[in-house]
């Protein structure tokens, strides 16, 4: 965040239109994720640490820009859930 020059801002509890599970990164990880079967809990976080590992910087880079619009969004509807 600091590399790309953000600011951290506080944020509520819990927003629709902020809700973690629609992040960038979940949709392409499951994706990613799907079909595949693990042994154990430590198989998975090595299957998704090695997932993130390979995603280019632009992916994030995106992500965390998608997610500034949506909080712009939110702050500009005082909060209001914001359908899409």
């Amino acid at each position: 965040i600091q590399d790309l020059h953000f600011e951290c801002l506080p944020h509520p509890p819990y927003s629709l239109d902020l809700a973690p599970s629609d992040y960038h990164m979940f949709g392409p990880l499951k994706e990613a994720m799907g079909g595949k079967k693990f042994r154990s809990d430590e198989e998975i976080q090595q299957a998704v640490h090695e997932w993130l590992r390979r995603q280019p910087q632009e992916f994030f880079s995106r992500g965390i820009h998608t997610l500034r619009k949506r909080w712009r969004a939110c702050i500009e509807r005082n909060g209001d859930y914001v359908e899409k």
